[in-house]
């Protein structure tokens, strides 16, 4: 079988190089281990699919971080407002909520997933489902790609297999294997935007218990790292979005055993510490009677206001009438500065995206072009770079995605003897 553009994954990134390549006039093929495609897509959200966020490109540029230099020529290439724009214009409407994310109307990451393969079949390319990629050759004038049925010639070739996260959708690392046996280096997969495995073990008896709004806190390298946003607490230590974006942040430093990260979180980030401490003396006053539990229950859930109070008051309850100023000052203090300490992320089997991947220096940012093996392209979570929840890596995947089947396409397109810089 042959074809221009071969493109092994059809997740987001696959599915979006594809219809890029396509529309840029080349005839394109996408290979898919699963039985369908956007397997991973389809699990984004909860089910919603965030697939974007709000913001300028610069805005973006700077929630990248470091990866942000080397992202900025993909972000332009698929802007965040032309993705919603190009779901729109699919007849799929999004919506932005408070904290930015943008969601599809219907909440529904499926139909993410349809407008993407019903645009990519409407300009032809062509779907090869259940097949995996063993290998990916170098020839002279082209790629061989060897699979468990038939082989493929194509003139270019754009991994977008994904990480190791949720492997159970097929992010497997078959990208890395075969960028690895091209002479690309890989940056060692870790979890990232994952739980966070704690020392202590009193948050396991509050698992499942959510926390609206935290402020998590650590210090690396003498920089301050805050993150903020809902928080879980889980059987070996804490979830929610807050503390995923603290993994991110930790992923290199959390290794199996590496060192721990000592981290205070903020339960109430947007009361201050003397406004609470007022609210508590005001509410001790007109209910003596109460207990601090319950009081503090309007504030925050009520299973974790008991645990704070069997940490203060071991065995008995602390009631509004007794409330004195030590047990005030140890109760706001663990409101407000609640030591943990970070052990470890959970494992990359159970991680959001994955920290690692291809090395970023030997991918021409303004193409996605391989430095080191002409026609080969990279797109999506199999390229060491990341950003933070809300959005942001669905982002990574369109963009990369749509730069790599551009570049792609104009690569098989162009006169003879002309070729793009690497």
């Amino acid at each position: 079988m042959k074809t221009q553009v071969c493109i092994v994954g059809a997740g987001p990134a696959g599915l979006s190089a594809a219809i890029f390549a396509a529309q840029a006039g080349a005839r394109v093929l996408l290979i898919e281990r699963g039985a369908v495609a956007g397997r991973k897509l389809l699990k984004t959200g909860g089910g919603r699919c965030n697939l974007t966020h709000t913001g300028t490109i610069e805005e973006f540029i700077r929630a990248y971080d470091v990866f942000g230099r080397f992202l900025k020529s993909a972000l332009y290439a698929w802007p965040p407002q032309e993705v919603r724009e190009f779901f729109h214009n699919h007849q799929l409407a999004t919506k932005e909520e408070k904290d930015g994310c943008v969601f599809p109307i219907t909440d529904r990451a499926a139909d993410v997933c349809r407008v993407l393969v019903d645009a990519a079949r409407r300009l032809n390319v062509e779907f090869l489902y259940g097949r995996h990629v063993w290998s990916v050759e170098k020839t002279q004038n082209d790629f061989y790609i060897v699979t468990d049925k038939q082989p493929v010639s194509a003139k270019a070739v754009i991994i977008a297999a994904g990480g190791m996260s949720w492997p159970y959708t097929g992010s497997t690392g078959d990208g890395y294997r075969i960028a690895a046996e091209l002479g690309h280096t890989v940056i060692s997969p870790k979890a990232a935007l994952c739980p966070l495995i704690t020392e202590e073990t009193w948050p396991a008896a509050l698992q499942g218990i959510a926390i609206a709004e935290a402020t998590l806190k650590a210090v690396l390298n003498k920089k301050k790292i805050l993150t903020h946003g809902p928080l879980m607490f889980t059987g070996e230590g804490l979830g929610g979005p807050a503390v995923f974006d603290l993994s991110r942040r930790l992923a290199d430093v959390l290794v199996e055993g590496g060192h721990s990260v000592p981290i205070t979180v903020d339960f109430l980030p947007e009361t201050e510490a003397a406004e609470l401490e007022k609210w508590l003396l005001e509410q001790c006053s007109a209910h003596p009677k109460k207990e601090i539990a319950g009081l503090l229950s309007v504030k925050l859930p009520r299973q974790f206001c008991l645990q704070l109070e069997e940490m203060i008051s071991p065995g008995r309850p602390m009631m509004a009438a007794h409330f004195t100023k030590d047990l005030r000052f140890e109760l706001l203090k663990r409101i407000k500065h609640m030591p943990l300490t970070i052990v470890k992320t959970a494992p990359l089997e159970q991680a959001t995206i994955t920290r690692g991947g291809i090395n970023r220096d030997q991918i021409n940012s303004q193409t996605m072009q391989s430095r080191h093996c002409e026609g080969l392209f990279f797109a999506g979570e199999v390229i060491d770079a990341d950003g933070p929840c809300g959005g942001y890596n669905l982002q990574i995947a369109w963009s990369t995605g749509a730069l790599a089947g551009k570049s792609a396409a104009e690569q098989v397109l162009a006169p003879a003897g002309s070729s793009p810089a690497n």
